[in-house]
């Protein structure tokens, strides 16, 4: 059931929050917002306590500080993360600080709240959460990184920490982002682009699957055939990783490639179906490096496929799905570089 509580927010109560943080004042007012929105809170004054309460109940969502005695905001975050998958985790801290910042992305939390606290947006974070809306965390947290720093390099270090939690949630995809910066990186190079067109493309490579971000982990990681709605949300990850570098000034370019590749040669491709050269080049170069990568590793739904075989699917789908172009280098190198494509744990010989 749902309707309009404090200040007018949206309410709900389905929602188990655990409040953590050593100081009892803040457990208790934020107990008290999350009460009065139709949450049901509990708190902990140490991590803890708050991991003898997750093991003997279920909790939807964790509010927790970042330093307290004894066991660190993040260690609880990444123990919850391990062994309670489905708990979303929000942070809360005095100081904004990169590092710490870097490393929540990378652990999976959901959203983060910089201390003196607005107690009832902390608890309106909370309903979303419970309600397994999207986190907010990957655009706030570039937001923050860039803004504290005008440096590139450190921006790039941000967004790589983006690349990692999406990876996190599926072991499959571990080093997806970096082995695509690698097929692509050598791809451009072999297409005879300048040196800032391939770093470009490296860099969009590197970040090319960070819209998923905001995919549950139900859908991202799911073993079998996905549905129609699933497949659905699956597709808005180009749009959604867009706008997160879009609000990058660093990026803005590499957020028209990102944007873009999952476009198709022919026009059968998302999310704005475009057709042939009106693609990016850059972003028709990683779509050929994301599916060499796809079809040699290992995924949920289905084993390595063979060099062989990867060079008979490009080849099948020059013209449709890939630049023909594009396709044509990619066989070159493989033929020049046998030593440089990443060779899977086993193989599929025929499949």
């Amino acid at each position: 059931m749902k309707g309009r509580g404090a200040r007018g927010y949206v309410t709900t109560n389905v929602t188990t929050v655990l409040i953590v943080d050593d100081e009892p004042g803040i457990c208790h007012m934020l107990a008290e917002a999350m009460a009065s929105l139709g949450l049901r809170p509990q708190t902990a004054l140490s991590g803890g306590d708050a991991l003898t309460i997750l093991a003997r109940e279920p909790v939807g969502v964790v509010v927790t500080d970042l330093n307290m005695p004894g066991l660190h905001g993040l260690e609880l975050l990444a123990a919850v993360r391990r062994g309670h998958p489905r708990c979303r985790v929000i942070l809360m801290t005095g100081v904004q600080d990169s590092g710490w910042l870097a490393r929540a992305l990378e652990l999976g939390a959901h959203d983060y709240f910089i201390k003196p606290l607005d107690v009832f947006q902390v608890a309106q974070a909370a309903i979303a959460a419970g309600q397994n809306a999207p986190g907010p965390l990957p655009l706030r947290a570039a937001r923050a990184l860039v803004d504290r720093t005008q440096v590139r390099q450190v921006a790039l270090e941000s967004t790589r920490a983006l690349a990692r939690a999406v990876e996190a949630k599926d072991p499959y995809t571990r080093r997806h982002s970096e082995q695509v910066a690698h097929y692509a990186v050598h791809l451009a190079r072999h297409l005879g682009l300048p040196a800032g067109e391939v770093e470009l493309v490296r860099v969009a490579a590197l970040l090319h699957d960070i819209g998923k971000i905001g995919v549950p982990d139900s859908v991202l990681i799911k073993p079998g055939p996905l549905t129609v709605e699933e497949f659905a949300l699956i597709r808005q990850h180009p749009a959604q990783g867009a706008e997160i570098l879009r609000h990058i000034s660093v990026f803005a370019d590499e957020a028209l490639l990102v944007r873009g590749h999952h476009e198709a040669w022919s026009g059968e491709g998302y999310p704005d179906g475009l057709v042939g050269e009106s693609i990016p080049l850059g972003a028709r170069i990683i779509n050929v490096a994301d599916s060499v990568d796809a079809m040699l590793m290992q995924r949920t739904y289905k084993v390595p496929y063979s060099v062989e075989f990867v060079r008979g699917e490009l080849t099948r789908s020059a013209g449709e799905q890939f630049d023909p172009k594009i396709v044509q280098a990619a066989l070159e190198w493989f033929e020049a570089f046998p030593e440089k494509i990443i060779q899977p744990p086993a193989l599929c010989p025929t499949a």
